[in-house]
């Protein structure tokens, strides 16, 4: 999943995880070549299927 650009209809999301989890989805990134937060869109939309 590639980068959004910010538009009005792009929304900032923080959360809170522990160092484990973090270095987790960095490793997901890393390997399907993209960035932690292309990662948590991914994740989300295959959850929401």
């Amino acid at each position: 999943m590639k980068k959004l650009k910010f538009t009005e209809n792009t929304e900032i999301l923080n959360v809170r995880i522990s160092k484990e989890l973090k270095e987790k989805i960095k490793k997901l990134a890393i390997r399907d070549g993209g960035t932690v937060s292309s990662e948590i869109r991914y994740l989300i939309e295959v959850a929401t299927r």
